[in-house]
């Protein structure tokens, strides 16, 4: 307080908060699982050092780093201090959610009751708070002469990652209840994914952890994910995975077959989806059932339709005419020798010279032949 009288802003004195704290603290198990070992005047102590290092923490907006509002939360739900303290920071945390990692969201459960791994209600709260700020436009940084700046670009695509991480993280715990983890994977909004590969890698390893849900369990587990919004490799991940339920499998199918069926109408590119090119494996076959054939038969026609259109393609280039082929390559003509001209001269001067011994025109006479009768028709014209 007697710094902050003296002119330094609070911005500051974050730095040596965050110095006194951690040299405060130190000593608390506050990640790991064990009980506590601590005497209740020591964890007294510790509980009012917490509470007023909260109270102290600047007000401005990314002042401290969201590994260390961690790292207070984590120490505060073990010292089990105020509410208000706890709801402070919170708050902070879910303001800065989009520089946050995994390891920030892993918070032990300290509950020792054997519920949960982790405090999913704690991290719901945060991601609560991060989009009531986000969406009603409240949510402020700020720079160091104290101005308001935007937030960053892209900052809800990377909060979207994030949770589905933390959702593939949690989901296998065995004692995480379909309640919470539905709960928690409806608050990521579907604009906030690209695509929807890791909330179906969380929803898969949800249903290997839990492999005695029900169909219709199973099915409130898989409306989490878009499967139109799935890669080719998840589609074809998904084609064969059992532990989907049918109409889960079918869908997947149908979205893969109409991108397929898109894609080549639009750039004639010849090849195969790969979720489809699965129907012939056993467990794509049994998921998939009456509607194997319909899609077999409308596969095939695809096919057959790009395979005439190659093959028009093919002919039309082996049809060209003749005539376009250049000159240059051209094969060259026979050269016309001294003889042949000469004998040609001749025969027309003696038409009926050896006309007797000339031959069918699909006989051709051999060259000694056509020599000796060059030789004699010279003899005669030099008679």
């Amino acid at each position: 307080m007697a710094m902050k009288a003296r002119g330094f802003k609070q911005y500051d004195l974050g730095p040596v908060i965050m110095l006194y704290a951690q040299k405060s603290l130190r000593g608390l198990d506050i990640f790991g699982r064990g009980r506590k070992n601590m005497e209740p005047k020591d964890e007294h102590e510790k509980r009012i050092i917490l509470e007023t290092v909260v109270s102290l923490l600047p007000r401005e907006g990314n002042a401290m780093s969201v590994s260390f509002l961690s790292m207070l939360l984590r120490a505060a739900i073990y010292l089990e201090t105020t509410v208000a303290c706890r709801l402070d920071l919170e708050k902070r945390m879910g303001l800065q959610l989009g520089q946050a990692v995994i390891d920030d969201l892993l918070i032990p459960s300290f509950a020792f009751d054997g519920e949960t791994m982790f405090d999913v209600d704690t991290v719901q709260r945060i991601l609560m708070n991060y989009l009531e700020h986000e969406v009603n436009g409240t949510r402020i940084g700020y720079s160091t002469d104290d101005d308001y700046i935007s937030p960053p670009h892209g900052d809800m695509e990377r909060v979207g990652r994030l949770m589905e991480s933390y959702l593939a993280e949690i989901a296998s715990d065995p004692n995480l209840t379909i309640s919470r983890f539905i709960s928690l994977g409806e608050m990521v909004s579907e604009q906030a994914r690209v695509n929807e590969d890791g909330m179906y890698r969380a929803v898969d390893i949800y249903l290997k952890a839990h492999p005695s849900l029900t169909d219709e369990e199973r099915k409130k587990v898989c409306s989490l994910m878009d499967c139109q919004k799935l890669s080719r490799e998840a589609c074809a991940h998904a084609a064969q995975n059992e532990r989907l339920p049918v109409q889960t499998v079918v869908q997947v199918l149908f979205y893969e077959q109409q991108r397929f069926r898109d894609a080549t109408s639009g750039s004639f590119t010849w090849g195969e989806s790969p979720a489809l090119s699965l129907r012939s494996t056993p467990c794509s076959t049994k998921h998939r059932g009456g509607t194997d054939e319909l899609s077999r038969l409308q596969r095939e026609n695809d096919d057959l339709r790009m395979q005439l259109l190659r093959m028009r393609m093919q002919l039309k280039e082996v049809e060209k005419p003749s005539a376009q082929i250049p000159s240059a390559q051209k094969p060259p003509l026979p050269k016309k020798s001294f003889i042949n001209s000469l004998s040609k001269k001749l025969g027309r001067l003696y038409p009926f010279t050896h006309a007797d011994s000339v031959k069918p025109l699909r006989q051709r006479p051999d060259k000694a032949t056509q020599r000796s009768k060059t030789f004699d028709l010279l003899i005669c014209q030099y008679l």
